[in-house]
């Protein structure tokens, strides 16, 4: 299995960018192995449906098909090729597939908890973080790689806790990072 998966083609920035089938992707990374009708129950959504977005996962190069794993002809069980998914900066389509829906997730997220009700545990665990920081190229480098390995950091303890204790409550939590240079036009 890779480590991480870059998301160049359009085909795999199609497929990544619906939220069912990032759900799907994440709940496959941290189970290694599922049948449809398992993610299914994880994801809450018909088993047919998940296979639908399995399969589409598959044309992009995202999951695999074990049938080591079959019990029989019949079954159909899949992994991720990858423990990691990340989109390239400037791959084709990514403003519309990517960006526009998590700009929209992030206003959404933060419109409910800035309602004017007080802070609930849920509103507590949001964050958003914007500023300006005067950085030479060689200094923008080493944050954004520092940025990707504190978010990896996270991301391989929260499956690796997942992995140890399956059922216990987790939400999925969206990250986006961002960094670039302003534009001031």
């Amino acid at each position: 299995m890779e480590d991480t998966f870059l998301v160049q083609t359009p085909e795999a920035l199609k497929a990544i960018a619906h939220p069912l089938r990032q759900r799907i992707l994440m709940d496959l990374v941290v189970a290694g192995h599922a049948r449809a009708a398992d993610l299914a129950r994880s994801v809450d959504a018909p088993a047919n449906s998940v296979s639908f977005h399995l399969r589409t996962l598959a044309k992009a190069g995202m999951v695999v098909e074990a049938p080591e794993l079959a019990r029989d002809g019949r079954d159909r069980v899949w992994r991720p090729v990858a423990e990691n998914f990340r989109v390239e900066p400037g791959t084709a389509g990514t403003a519309t597939e990517i960006l526009r829906p998590a700009l929209a997730w992030v206003e959404r997220l933060f419109t409910t908890a800035n309602d004017g009700g007080p802070a609930d545990e849920g509103t507590k665990r949001r964050a958003l973080v914007i500023n300006n920081v005067s950085l030479t190229p060689d200094e923008a480098r080493a944050f954004r790689d520092e940025l990707v390995a504190f978010h990896e950091k996270w991301a391989d303890r929260a499956f690796s806790r997942a992995r140890q204790d399956p059922d216990a409550p987790r939400d999925a939590y969206q990250v986006l990072l961002a960094l670039g240079p302003r534009d001031e036009g």
